[in-house]
């Protein structure tokens, strides 16, 4: 699965067809025709009388690979329209620890429990591969997208949401032996559902910037010890504190969200006590009642669905 070798000449913005005859070797008509399937593919080219080139910001290896300051996103491959990141991801069998995967568009991209994740174009789509992470990789990822997004607030266990509680963001944990597949889905230009907000709306966004700076906010925090990740994550959320009622696998739960356990699971206090929640939807949120619960030690009864196989152990993220 090779880039184009077109698409790797072209620069952001318009470039004149004489430079870009030259760079390619291909006649004006050829030329245009592999921009046209290029464009056909997902691929934001544009084409002018002038010339031709690709947006600002756009990801392409040729812009990306400048910016990164860490091992995470090499070696890159990026697409047009695929299925699925996480799919193809998969199926770089000889992929190594680090490697990236975007495209521009998915067909079937999905978020938490086989959920559709929307995507189109305008936005990033992306999985990183990574080995021998935590159990606490859906809050070291989500403080890597706040962090990047310099906008919003965590809702456990692994949205960012805007100021106005809709979703910026989504993170996708899956895991086969000793890989871990870690999607990524940042609404950037368009917000596909009533429910979501685009980046945008709040500051201006370089698509290409944005990743690089996700990337090493993730590789940075991936090395954090565990109660650091912890204490950050409080800082930065917004479901803490609050009345929520959570879906798990096999119930609902009602209560009082009064802290984060050492896996990252949540403890709920409900009607019948102290709950832990390992796997579960927070759908709904209420108004902060209390600044600082406190949990008393030895409460903890399991009240999430558990583990189940392909899955880490912590906070799930499907």
């Amino acid at each position: 699965m090779l880039e184009n070798l077109v698409l790797l000449h072209l620069a952001e913005g318009l470039e004149p067809w004489p430079i870009l005859e030259e760079k390619t070797g291909l006649p004006r008509e050829a030329l245009k025709a592999e921009l046209l399937q290029l464009k056909a593919e997902g691929f934001p080219v544009r084409i002018e009388e002038e010339g031709a080139g690709l947006e600002p910001g756009t990801p392409a290896p040729q812009i990306l690979l400048p910016l990164l300051r860490g091992r995470l996103g090499r070696p890159y491959r990026y697409l047009g329209l695929v299925p699925s990141t996480q799919d193809v991801l998969r199926g770089w069998r000889d992929a190594p620890c680090g490697a990236l995967v975007l495209a521009e568009r998915q067909t079937f991209g999905r978020g938490r429990h086989g959920r559709r994740w929307e995507s189109p174009p305008g936005n990033l789509y992306f999985s990183v591969l990574l080995e021998d992470t935590d159990n606490l990789l859906p809050l070291r990822a989500g403080l890597a997208l706040a962090e990047a997004a310099e906008v919003g607030v965590l809702k456990w266990p692994n949205d960012l949401l805007a100021p106005d509680g809709r979703k910026l963001a989504g993170i996708l944990v899956e895991a086969q032996g000793k890989r871990v597949f870690l999607g990524v889905g940042i609404n950037v230009r368009t917000a596909p559902l009533p429910s979501s907000a685009a980046l945008a709306e709040f500051r201006p966004v370089n698509r290409a910037q944005l990743l690089a700076r996700f990337l090493w906010a993730l590789e940075n925090w991936l090395e954090q010890e565990k109660e650091r990740v912890l204490c950050a994550w409080r800082e930065r959320n917004v479901t803490l504190g609050r009345w929520v009622v959570v879906a798990t696998g096999n119930e609902v739960l009602e209560g009082l969200a009064v802290d984060l356990g050492p896996q990252g699971e949540l403890l709920l206090r409900t009607k019948s006590g102290l709950k832990a929640v390992f796997s579960g939807d927070v759908i709904s949120v209420g108004t902060k009642e209390v600044e600082d619960p406190e949990v008393r030690e030895g409460e903890t009864e399991s009240g999430g669905s558990g583990h189940s196989e392909g899955k880490r152990p912590g906070p799930s993220a499907e």
